[in-house]
This record gives structure tokens, sequence and C-alpha cells, in this order.
């Protein structure tokens, strides 16, 4: 950067550059802050210490390639080459200290200014309005950087600046986080787009738009290793074609597709929750173990199934196109939710509309999903830097008091939860505006749009029961599992058998950290409990008649809320701790106060039961 120096006459030489001989970039340097007079600028190279370059009023700084050729590769100690923009020149603070390092602007301008210039050869802009990045890059994704844009980091140091990576750090994010969160909102543009264009036409057009977008938003998030998922769809299909409706293809599906998924989870695993290409991957897996038991399915009579699974059996034999469409279909590619492959061909074929002929009434009830997403998201944005999962294992923590701790984690067990309902919410608004979340329509002839809903928001807030929040979270996920597992496991003929498997398939699902076992161990364990004692209130007349007093009424819902949300919080320390040594930390600091709770009622509720039960109840209730 320039040194301050007292404003007086200009007398010094100028500097002269070369004369260009080939393709130039040329960039209007306004007066930098720290500058004596317009257009001084700093200009610092590796080699050379920086140094202050005057040019006179209204002159501009021309960097020059001498003729277009690939950038090389420099060590970071490899000298400048002169004449050539293809060297490690770093231009500082060009527009002042807030500004990017590659920005072109006065002080008013956090990135870019009020100067604009344009590359054509380097495809590079400099400057532009006002906040707006002055150069336009794309970089791969995290962990596997474009060469590009490693070759420009070799040669120009702080151009990293300009990535998202930056912009990540400027937000308090991760550049993963980031990127997952432009992709979902790009759902909305692509939805339009489709609207507008495909909603009617072929559709092979429309399976291919949404095979290319979901592609290319793989590609954006993960890099080369969106490779994982497009060789499972194409193995998948070639499953399908080979081995047809049959118990073996659904079972080789079944074992192939969860083996890939675990082996993903093995191989990438940490400590820590990290976006890699296991995270929509998780979501294609159920995708396409629902698709292969919808197709076998499909080759049974009618009558022998249910009509469950008469509605979403397939008849036809889906083509590559169709599989690859289904599996990335952009507005759930990501983080959900689910869907069958019926529903998508009926995308496809132009029946989702609440008006026939004509693309769905959806923008409204969209955009009011959307709005509910940003809220969740901005509430979330805001307490996040105070309400974390470090703190739960900090030493600050463990010295608090036995109360304050539980009442931590009540707090941070129903907050930890809002990242989720804010992706889904606003995934849900994408589905419903290209269609694909419409339901029918209700008695009174109003069209419903919640196919795709994951989240029942009013019952999530206000339920004081742990089988509420199930019933109102992730709920096309849920459905998945009792429609594809539970169901599924009823030769068994043991409810609480098949409810238990059910769960720790969805425990693998996520993933191998011990916390996700320990998660749905308490929610198996929670379940019964909870039915068990509402089903003692429900036929004790002495408990029955004291839980309906309406006085007491709140007294009783602000009991429950906390039960409720304070054993939630207990259960998502695992979920989200991941490893046996950070959730059994915290535990220890709470007395397992969950496992203790709700073992004992579990012991303790049968004995309560007959003796608070009249035995005509009882007798009763076996008839």
């Amino acid at each position: 950067m320039g040194r301050q120096r007292a404003s007086r006459p200009d007398t010094r030489p100028t500097h002269s550059f070369p004369e260009p001989s080939g393709p130039s970039c040329t960039v209007t340097a306004p007066r930098a802050p720290g500058c004596a007079n317009s257009g001084e600028v700093a200009i610092a190279g590796p080699a050379l210490p920086p140094r202050p370059v005057s040019l006179p009023h209204g002159s501009h700084l021309c960097l020059t390639n001498a003729r277009p050729r690939p950038l090389p590769t420099l060590p970071r100690s490899a000298p400048p080459l002169a004449g050539s923009t293809n060297n490690r020149v770093g231009l500082e603070a060009l527009g002042g200290p807030a500004a990017n390092a590659h920005a072109v602007g006065g002080p008013p301008a956090g990135i870019g200014g009020e100067a604009t210039a344009f590359c054509p050869h380097s495809g590079r802009g400099a400057g532009g309005p006002r906040g707006a990045p002055a150069v336009k890059m794309a970089s791969a994704a995290d962990g596997d950087v474009g060469e590009a844009l490693e070759q420009m980091r070799g040669l120009w140091p702080g151009v990293e600046d300009l990535s998202l990576n930056k912009l990540a750090s400027s937000l308090g994010a991760s550049e993963q986080a980031l990127r997952l969160i432009i992709s979902i909102f790009l759902g909305y543009p692509l939805a339009l787009f489709y609207r507008h264009y495909l909603f009617y036409k072929d559709c092979y057009l429309i399976h291919l738009f949404h095979a290319l977008t979901g592609l290319s938003i793989a590609y954006f998030n993960f890099g080369h290793q969106f490779y994982h998922s497009l060789l499972c769809v194409v193995l998948q299909f070639l499953i399908l074609r080979l081995m047809g409706r049959t118990v073996t293809a659904v079972l080789t599906t079944l074992c192939f597709q969860m083996a890939y998924l675990l082996a993903g989870y093995y191989y990438t695993a940490t400590a820590d929750y990290d976006i890699k290409w296991t995270m929509p991957h998780c979501v294609l897996t159920l995708k396409l173990i629902g698709l292969s038991i919808d197709y076998y399915d499909g080759g049974k009579d009618r009558d022998s199934l249910s009509s469950e699974q008469q509605k979403y059996a397939i008849r036809g034999v889906p083509s590559l196109l169709e599989v690859a469409g289904f599996s990335y279909f952009y507005g759930a590619f990501l983080v959900g939710p689910q869907f069958s492959m019926n529903h998508y061909m009926k995308l496809v074929q132009g029946q989702l509309t609440d008006t026939p002929g004509k693309v769905p009434n959806s923008t409204i009830p969209a955009l009011k999903r959307l709005s509910l997403g940003l809220v969740y998201l901005v509430g979330y944005t805001l307490l996040s830097p105070h309400i974390t999962d470090d703190y739960l294992l900090s030493e600050d923590y463990d010295h608090r008091p036995f109360w304050f701790r539980c009442m931590y984690m009540l707090v941070w067990g129903k907050f930890v939860l809002y990242k989720y309902v804010t992706c889904w919410l606003v995934t849900e608004g994408v589905c419903i505006l290209s269609g694909l979340g419409f339901n029918g329509f209700e008695e009174n002839g109003k069209a419903k749009w919640d196919a795709c809903a994951n989240m029942k928001v009013w019952l999530f807030e206000t339920t004081p029961r742990f089988n509420g929040t199930i019933a109102s979270f992730n709920t096309n996920t849920n459905a998945w599992v009792a429609r594809y597992i539970f169901k599924r496991l009823k030769f068994l003929g043991n409810k609480e058998l098949s409810q238990g498997l059910s769960l720790l398939f969805l425990a693998l699902w996520h993933g191998l950290h011990s916390g996700y076992l320990i998660c749905f161990q308490m929610e198996f364990l929670i379940v019964i409990v909870e039915k068990q004692a509402a089903s003692l209130i429900r036929e004790s007349p002495t408990l029955s008649s004291l839980a309906s007093i309406t006085v007491l009424q709140p007294v009783y819902y602000l009991v429950q809320q906390t039960i409720h949300w304070l054993f939630m919080g207990y259960s998502m320390t695992a979920f989200c701790l991941f490893t046996w040594d950070k959730w059994l930390k915290v535990y220890r600091s709470i007395y397992f106060l969950g496992h203790t709770f709700f073992l004992s009622l579990l012991f303790v509720l049968p004995y309560v039961r007959k003796a608070m039960v009249p035995r005509k109840e009882k007798l009763k209730k076996r008839e």
C-alpha cells in the first residue's frame, strides 16, 4: 500500500510501462485510499518490496498478456514474469483496505467500486457495481479445486480472496455450507425455467433437463466426486434390466446401495459433521432402494398388493434417462425430500397441476414455504454463534450448576434442528413451484401442495409429545421407512421388533458413528415409555380425572414440553457429537439423566398400572 503523503504538486517522474505487444486488460484506476494523488496505486510482487507507482490523472493501468497461452505453474518463490499478467503480481488493495485484493473501486465499495473494466481475453472482470465482486472465477468443490484456480493461486497470491471460501468466511460459514445453500436456492430459478419453457414439452427433454441440472449441482458441490452418484444410478438401471422384477433384484439393490453408502461413510468419516458427497448419496440410496421395490411390486397381481403398494407399483420399464431424471431432480437431490418414481412421472407428463392444460398455480404456496424457511434461516444464523455444540464439551459447561446444564441442553436440542427445518422448507418450496408438490384436492376443492412436505411446522413447534415431533419432522423419510422397511417386516409378527429393526436401519443409513445408534436407541425407548404412560393415564380413572382439570392444563403443557425438549436434546447430543468420547463426556456431566429416567419408568410403569387401573378396564381391553 502506498505511504500517506501530504498534498502537493506532483513533480515526480511518471513510470511508464512497455508498449503492449498483444491482447491487454485495461483497468481504470481511481484514487486509492492512502495514496496522495489520483491514479496512484500500489503494486507488489513476491521478489520486490511493495512500492508506490505514480500515474498521471486519468491514466490507466495496463497489464498485458503478450500472447494467450496456458497459465504456467510456478512455485511460491518464483520471480515475476515481466510484461505479463501471468505472473505472481498481487494487486494489493486497489480500492482501499476493505476491498477485495482484485477489486477496483473507491472507499465506499467493500468489493468492487465505481470504475469498471473487462478483459475479454482472460475472462476476468475488474470492478463493477458497488458491493459486486470485481473478478468472477469458477472454482471446484472443496477438496477438488480446479487446475485453473490452483494455477492462479501460484501466479497471483490473493486470488483465493475472490473464491467462495472468502465469501463464506466473511459470513461465518464454511465453503461447503455456502455451496449447499446456493444450490438449494438455485432450485427456484430452475423451477421457473421449467414452468415457463418445459412443463408440457417432450418427456425426454424434461428428463434430460433434470439429469443435467442435478449433475451440475453435484459437480458444483463435490467436484469430480459426483461420479459416485452417477455410478450407482447406472448400476441400478442395469440391475433392474438384467435381474427384472425379482426378489434377487431387490436384495441386490438393498445390499449394494447400502454397502456403497456405508463404505463412503467409512472412507470419508471425520470426528465432525462435514458436507461431503455422502450427504446427497444417502438421499439417493433410499430413492434407488424404493425404486427397486416398486419395480418388483409392478410385476405382481394387483389383488395381492395393498392399496398403498398399488399406488407406488411401477408397471412399465423405466429407461436410463428416466431413472437419471428421477435421481437428479434439482429440487430434491441434495437434501430430499423422498418421492416415488410414479409421482415423478406424473410431473413429467404434466399431470401435477391444479389447472389441467396449464402450469400449476403454485407460486404463492411456494413463496409461503420459502418465506417460512427464510425466517428459520435468519433465526438460526443469528443464534448459532451463541448456541453451539462445542459449548457442551467445554470446561465452562462442566462447571455450571446441574439445572443450567439441563436447560442449556433443552434449548440447544430445539435450536439444533432448525438448520434441517430451513433446508427442508426451502426445498419444499422448489418442489411446489415445479408442481411436484401437488397432492390433489381437499374436500372443498382447494388444491393441496404437501406431497413433498418434510416438515409440519405448527405441529413441530407446539406438540408436547415425542411422537408428535417424530410425526412432524423429516416426514417423507419417516414415511419411506414405514412403507419399505417397517410394513415389509410384518412377517415377523412383532410390531416392536419391526420398529426396532426399522430404527436400526435408520441409524446405519445416517452413518457409522456410535452417536447415531445411541440416538435411535433412545428414540425407541422413549416412544415405548410414552405409549405406556399415555395408556396408563387414559385407563386410570384417577389419573384421567386429574388430567382433565381445565385450570391445570397450562401447567401440564409446560411440564410436558420441558420433559419433551430436555430429552430430545439429550438424544440429539449423541446424534450431533457422533463419537463415543464426546457424547459420553456430556452424558456423564448430567449423570446419564435420559437413560436413568426412561429405563426407570420402563420398569416402574407396569407396577403402577397394576395398582391404578381397575381389573374391569384390563378385561375390557383384552376383549
